[in-house]
């Protein structure tokens, strides 16, 4: 995107800008807001005038941010808060990626103006003693070495007796701070405490080191009120580095080939408790920040589905969380107000926004995790009947929904794309473009190998209007169906004038005389509005048709018509004026 160059930025600019997000916004709303930006909720931006950014930000619904870089304190958002708020900050990130500024400048803009203020220190500390405590102290040798013991037994041990070692382990750490170099330094302690391992093995030991440091720099959810979770931007760094690592260990098959019935029973055992670990990982996970919901996929879909066991532990994890469901809907009956100590409330399991009140909705972690069991056991109307429940109460992330769409396409599964794809069709209808530009090329890719799904993509995105409507004129246009491109404009009272030149061109060439009633139902429109304005456009696209019929060889009926038209109209004398001025009439 182009940036105009009066919203272009000094360093000085710069600097003010990071001056005034500290001053106007508070660290919470910041951190909120990184999270919209990092969620890429933001849709494009649009400058004005006046110094300003236009965008639309994804909250519980859309909202219109007009944002002042100049003046703050004038911005204005159409959520709740109405400033200062979370959707503005998203929007300020987006523009500083566009000037290709640092956004976690934004994100620090409170601790880098105090830090100009404060008096620097004498000496600086060692890295090491940013992440240990004073009153932590290194484990004692023996008992490092007891930890260092125990870790040989490692593939015998359950799952959960790995992570309380890697705890031990990193206790030598001291309390550490959630960033990307504590990640690293705490990595290199749980690797040196390794043994040698069978492939397999050793992918899970990998993938778990992964799992454990990424839990460690996701904040406790509050056992009662379960708000939002929001990481601090060191954290945010340090997870999306975790979960690059993750998808590198998931894109590598598990290694199952030459072990011995004992270590291949040892691994299988480890794999089904990395699922329980995941899935118990996964389930407090709302939309806001879901980082395992995501993993657990990926672990059934390259770990498990591709071996020939695959189909009973899937009929085996459904009945688990079916058994999870049942469960929170008795809990939901029975308990009469919070669970108080439990780890997961009733309000937060069953979609209830009130504590103690059942919900109607099963949490969106489980709705999802059904839904992929049943789409891995073929059983797709019912994965079908799962997601749009689900997308009702919650309003599905479109990657969870695009990820179905995928894997089939991986797959070359044509037929059951196109299904699927008019199936999924309505759950986006309320996104943003992007997901839609992606939707758009899966039915391209599905129609290029089986022409008769075509219809129904047609019915699908006439179904998801008006939500669909850039997708369905693009593909509309891009194939050429260009009377069902001019009917639907007509039907919408569409502007011509709106387009660009290079929308209408192929249309003008290859199918000229459909523009005629196009343009001339807009041309008594401009005319109506009994306006210089409207004056001005129909004699723009008077001149336009007066072109479309010398082409057609239609000069006599263009005759007839301008000369109508200015009879008709001859008591409006800004418009006799301007068809003047066009040289249409003498």
């Amino acid at each position: 995107m182009n940036i105009p160059i009066d919203m272009k930025m000094d360093d000085a600019q710069w600097q003010q800008l990071i001056r005034e997000v500290a001053e106007h916004f508070n660290n919470l709303t910041i951190m909120r807001g990184f999270q919209y930006y990092k969620q890429k909720r933001v849709g494009s931006l649009t400058f004005t005038e006046q110094h300003g950014i236009r965008a639309d930000v994804q909250g519980s619904e859309d909202y219109e941010v007009t944002l002042s870089i100049q003046s703050l304190s004038t911005s204005h958002c159409t959520c709740p808060v109405g400033a200062a708020c979370k959707h503005m900050i998203a929007v300020m990130m987006s523009y500083a990626e566009l000037l290709e500024r640092p956004v976690h400048a934004i994100v620090n803009a409170h601790s880098s103006t105090a830090l100009k203020q404060a008096p620097k220190p004498v000496a600086s500390m060692s890295s090491r003693s940013n992440y240990v405590s004073d009153q932590d102290e290194d484990i004692p040798h023996h008992q490092y070495s007891q930890i260092k013991e125990r870790a040989l037994e490692i593939a015998g041990l359950e799952i959960t007796e790995w992570h309380e070692l890697f705890e031990k382990c990193l206790a030598r750490l001291g309390t550490g701070t959630p960033s990307t170099a504590y990640v690293q330094e705490a990595a290199d302690e749980l690797y040196a405490i390794k043994p040698k391992l069978p492939a397999g093995m050793d992918q899970l030991f990998e993938f778990h080191v992964h799992l454990y440091l990424m839990q460690y720099c996701i904040p406790a959810r509050h056992s009662t009120t379960h708000t939002p979770i929001y990481l601090s931007y060191p954290a945010q760094l340090a997870v999306d580095s975790l979960q690059k690592g993750v998808e590198q260990v998931l894109t590598r098959p598990l290694q199952f080939a030459d072990l011995s019935d004992n270590k291949l029973k040892q691994l299988w055992k480890r794999l089904e408790e990395t699922v329980t670990y995941l899935r118990t990982q996964m389930m407090p996970e709302t939309s806001t920040l879901m980082l395992f919901t995501p993993i657990y996929r990926q672990v059934w879909l390259n770990w498990i589905v591709p071996h020939a066991q695959y189909q009973q532990l899937l009929e085996s994890e459904l009945n688990i969380l079916q058994e999870i469901e049942a469960q929170l809907k008795e809990t939901a009956v029975n308990t009469p107000g919070n669970s108080g100590g439990s780890v997961l409330s009733v309000a937060n399991l069953t979609g209830s926004s009130q504590p103690g009140k059942p919900g109607k909705s099963p949490p969106l972690p489980l709705v999802l995790a059904q839904s992929w069991m049943h789409f891995h056991l073929q059983q797709d109307e019912q994965a079908w009947q799962r997601l749009t429940s689900g997308s009702t109460a919650y309003g599905i992330p479109a990657e969870h929904l695009l990820h179905f769409l995928h894997v089939l396409a991986d797959e070359s599964d044509w037929k059951r794309l196109g299904a699927w794809l008019a199936q999924l069709g309505p759950l986006l209808a309320n996104r943003r473009n992007e997901p839609l530009q992606d939707y758009m090329k899966l039915w391209d890719t599905t129609i290029e190998h089986l022409p008769e799904t075509e219809n129904h993509m047609w019915d699908t995105l006439v179904s998801m209007l008006p939500h669909s409507r850039p997708a369905y004129e693009d593909a509309m246009h891009s194939r050429g169906q260009w009377r069902r491109w001019i009917d639907f404009q007509l039907s919408t009272e569409t502007e011509p004038l709106e387009f660009r030149v290079a929308v209408l061109q192929p249309i003008e060439k290859d199918a000229p005389e459909l523009l005629l009633p196009f343009y001339h139902q807009a041309v008594e429109r401009y005319i109506g509005h009994k306006n210089r304005d409207g004056y001005k456009a129909a004699v723009k696209l008077l001149k336009r048709l007066s072109k479309l019929y010398k082409k057609l060889k239609q000069e006599d009926r263009w005759e007839d018509f301008i000369t109508a038209l200015a009879v008709r109209n001859s008591r409006l004398r800004a418009l006799q004026e301007e068809l003047r001025k066009g040289k249409l009439i003498s």
